[in-house]
């Protein structure tokens, strides 16, 4: 073998066949900024992200196929389901501000696991009951201390764990996971509808997991309440007069009374839409549960880099656009021919949820005191659960009014009615919450009195 000359270097096999590929350098950078977001988030974080892939994927195998096991198996109409899951949910509004105050009193990881503990009562209730009256009044039990508390604590842990400038990140990580899950849930319930076309099973299988998800949240996850919250520890009756903050934070009201808007059309997407697409266009259960898996998809491909590049950006302009979206999407999905549109529509609907959860949840966040960060968090539960209630409830009896498509008009002209006003309010916001602010506690928010904690 000739000797080297000055400046020339040794080459090796590996050197051709690895170093110089550009397959091998896009793959260790990709792994170098996967391990930078791991270790960008605490560990439990990753945990708690875990964890909600699982618990909706459990979550997802049921709760998309609720209203057609009630309109195809038990007989009732598009409208008595409407009422009968709306109706509690703006029933016990009042009662969503005991989420908070739990979640600050007792802790996060309680309400989180009692939260799910009442999810599984209410599947077993779908998978064990031939009528509907034990159903309707797991329903209304469901509304304020299931789903709901879960979320308040699930939101005040990650407030906890993440601070400001990652936060929105963080929220979009997490909806990441729940898109996984409900990617995963409504493929795996088509399966077992298949086997089991009472439903009977796919709802004792979703009742089973979400069991599952309370021992790992038991034995694995730690509590995250911050000190400042536990050395304020009172009885919960005068936690609940930390609300007093809330309604005298006027700008935070301002957000929460747009929002519903929104959140009314997000409200309808798992109990009425599917009912309109299966009216308008003759979709199937199962149909239906691919349309959902497309949807799944693309909100989990596009969340985190989507929220990742409005870093920085006005969280406020962005909410007019996803309110504008799934508006649009939901109205235009009913209302064009069935195919290719669908998907389209079904496409701007995700983008428009994209943005519309963790961003919402990030404001609230935000706008938040460190001490009132549960009631705040319980208030803005409230206002999403309201925006749940009215969508079923004012959505259902649309369609049982209208017909599909006039109520899929209505619903369009929501969206864009959040749209116009998200865009009108966001200088507004703008001196009050700063994306990636870090301080928790926005300028102009009213501080807390020793007897509101």
């Amino acid at each position: 073998m000739p000797p080297l000359e000055d400046g020339e270097r040794a080459a090796r096999p590996s050197d051709s066949i690895w170093t110089m590929s550009p397959a091998f350098v896009t793959g260790v950078q990709t792994g170098g900024r996967l391990r930078r977001l791991y270790h960008a988030f605490p560990r439990q974080f990753w945990l708690l992200v875990a964890g909600f892939m699982f618990l909706m994927t459990g979550i997802d195998m049921c709760f998309p196929f609720e209203t057609t096991y009630l309109t195809t198996r038990l007989g009732a109409s598009i409208s008595t389901v409407g009422l009968m899951i709306g109706i509690p949910a703006m029933a016990v509004l009042p009662l969503y501000a005991l989420d908070g105050a739990i979640a600050d009193r007792y802790g996060r990881k309680p309400a989180m696991i009692a939260g799910i503990c009442v999810l599984v009562a209410l599947y077993s209730t779908f998978g064990l009951s031939r009528s509907l009256w034990p159903i309707a009044v797991m329903i209304a039990i469901e509304a304020p201390f299931g789903w709901a508390l879960f979320l308040t604590g699930s939101n005040a842990m990650v407030a906890d764990l993440v601070s400001g400038p990652r936060r929105a990140e963080a929220y979009s990580l997490t909806r990441v996971a729940l898109d996984v899950g409900i990617t995963l849930g409504p493929l795996i319930a088509g399966l077992v509808i298949a086997a089991d076309p009472t439903f009977h099973s796919l709802f004792l299988g979703g009742a089973t997991i979400c069991a599952a998800f309370v021992l790992i949240l038991a034995l694995l996850f730690r509590e995250t309440r911050p000190a400042v919250a536990a050395h304020h520890e009172v009885a919960l009756a005068k936690t609940l007069r930390g609300y007093g903050v809330v309604l005298r934070d006027r700008r935070f009201l301002a957000f929460c009374g747009v929002s519903l808007l929104p959140l009314y059309c997000f409200g309808q997407i798992w109990v009425v839409f599917p009912i309109a697409l299966r009216q308008q266009h003759g979709m199937s259960a199962q149909q239906w549960g691919y349309l959902l898996a497309f949807y799944a998809i693309a909100g989990a491909l596009a969340q985190y880099p989507v929220i990742r590049w409005l870093r920085g950006r006005d969280h406020v302009r962005a909410l007019a656009v996803a309110s504008a979206c799934i508006g649009i999407g939901l109205g235009g999905a009913v209302m064009a021919p069935a195919g290719v549109a669908t998907y389209a529509f079904m496409l701007a609907i995700s983008f428009g949820v994209v943005l519309l959860i963790p961003l919402t949840a990030t404001v609230a966040a935000e706008l938040a005191p460190v001490a009132l960060r549960g009631r705040y968090m319980g208030a803005w539960t409230l206002v999403q659960m309201g925006g749940y209630g009215l969508g079923p409830t004012f959505g259902g009896l649309a369609l049982g009014r209208l017909g599909p498509s006039k109520a899929a008009a209505v619903t369009a002209c929501a969206g864009l009615a959040g749209g116009v006003l998200f865009a009108a309010t966001a200088r507004r916001f703008a001196s009050g919450v700063t994306p990636g602010a870090g301080a928790g506690e926005p300028e102009g928010a009213p501080a807390p009195a020793p007897g509101d904690l």
